[in-house]
């Protein structure tokens, strides 16, 4: 299983009040935290944010992503388009252990407006200490032929 220390953070204007207390518990956790979210008190474009996180992750400069947005949506949709991005919206505990599990995400999305902050902290334990198995390569692989064959 590789071990994971480094994650590339971010959010938009819609989880500015949880930002702080979810970096808490990541670096609680133990994690080192480079965090790219947003501070201000006006409304962003969450791309922006979805963008730097989602190249740390690929440029490897971070092991892991996590994003909240308000729904986690746009978010997954702007780092999908990252070559090497493998970005998932995880609704719940099983979405978040089937994501690292089976998909191999590397950025897990999440909502700070269809979660509770307790929620949210939990979704994102699970998907980091969930190890992907093996056995789900020969997809990963042909999804990333598909990356592979667009212009």
């Amino acid at each position: 299983m590789e071990k994971i220390k480094k994650l590339a953070f971010g959010t938009d204007h819609t989880s500015v009040e949880i930002r702080n207390t979810v970096k808490k518990y990541l670096e609680k956790m133990g994690y080192e935290v480079e965090d790219f979210g947003f501070s201000g008190s006006e409304s962003c474009d969450y791309p922006d944010y979805a963008l730097k996180v989602a190249e740390a992750v690929v440029n490897k400069k971070a092991d892991k992503g996590i994003l909240i947005c308000g729904t986690g949506i746009g978010m997954s949709i702007a780092c999908n388009k990252v070559k090497g991005a493998i970005a998932a919206v995880c609704w719940n505990e099983d979405t978040a252990k089937l994501a690292a599990q089976h998909n191999r995400a590397n950025i897990l999305c999440l909502g700070s407006r269809t979660a509770t902050i307790s929620e949210v902290c939990h979704r994102i334990k699970i998907f980091l200490e969930t190890p992907f198995e093996e056995r789900h390569m020969r997809r990963i692989a042909k999804i990333k032929e598909i990356e592979n064959n667009q212009h």
